[in-house]
């Protein structure tokens, strides 16, 4: 008889999502999937990032806010920046779009969306066997996620809560005929993504044409491109990426020892203002 091939359930397969200040090959990483897959075995974990700067709550959000929309429903989401509970940063479980996040309450969770939360809880506290956890992610975090991937209520583990902590994120801003941004995040090829949204230029920049301004006037770009090869190799350009957000970039290039991005060759840092001037109407 033969023998039958062992095909999982993948509809009944929970996820669990971790993002963290950790660093690659952490065996803080490592000790807190074996607390989670000790309690929920048949769950699936997910590294969304591991390399959030320290103690940096607006990228961790920046890095969950781009990814967490790709997820099914009922996934969780365990965010392992600034994790100790504290009177001002209490132990959150918060839902949005039946997606459910654990973390403390640096603020982290007003910067993940623009809309109200569906639920809040804290589950501050929450039995442990201990008194005071040095590891909270591990010894607080991964029972709450358990939970939840084993199908548990939110109310078992926690108390209905109130507002969140306030969060006070960089926002674009709007002069005549400019918008001025900043640099938010950059990633592992250099590139440098800004707050600008593709909403906001084409609802102010009415197909005029523009200029986006970097460190000095003479540093500038002048066209939006739709990919990186839409430019000569070694040559910086602008985008809006799958996110809708401005992006600065340069194509294919890498320079000695790994750095060349946008941000080595244009003098980018994060924080950095960018500018987009659109011409004045009167000249046109």
């Amino acid at each position: 008889m033969e023998r039958q091939k062992y095909v999982p359930d993948l509809c009944n397969v929970s996820i669990i999502t971790l993002t963290s200040d950790f660093g690659e090959g952490s065996h803080y990483t490592a000790a807190l999937k074996g607390a989670l897959l000790s309690r929920a075995p048949d769950s699936k974990i997910v590294d969304i990032s591991h390399r959030v700067r320290k103690f940096d709550v607006v990228e961790a959000a920046f890095i969950l806010r781009s990814t967490y929309p790709e997820f099914p429903k009922g996934t969780v989401h365990v965010i392992c920046v600034q994790g100790a509970n504290t009177p001002e940063t209490p132990h959150r479980l918060v839902t949005f779009q039946d997606q459910h996040f654990i973390g403390a309450d640096t603020g982290v969770f007003r910067l993940l969306s623009h809309s109200e939360p569906e639920a809040v809880f804290d589950f501050s506290g929450l039995n442990l066997d201990i008194d005071s956890p040095t590891f909270p992610e591990r010894e607080v975090f991964a029972l709450a996620a358990a939970h939840l991937a084993k199908g548990g209520r939110a109310d078992l583990i926690g108390r209905p809560a109130g507002s969140l902590r306030d969060a006070a994120p960089r926002r674009m801003s709007f002069e005549e005929n400019t918008i001025i941004g900043h640099v938010v995040f950059i990633d592992d090829y250099g590139n440098v993504i800004t707050n600008i949204t593709k909403e906001a230029f084409l609802k102010i920049g009415m197909n005029r044409p523009f200029e986006i301004q970097m460190r000095t006037p003479r540093m500038t770009i002048r066209q939006m491109s739709e990919n990186y090869h839409d430019v000569a190799t070694g040559k910086e350009l602008a985008l809006f990426n799958h996110s809708d957000l401005l992006e600065i970039a340069v194509n294919n290039h890498s320079a000695p020892g790994g750095h060349g991005g946008a941000d080595a060759l244009l003098g980018l840092q994060r924080d950095q203002a960018i500018r987009i001037n659109f011409q004045n109407e009167d000249r046109l």
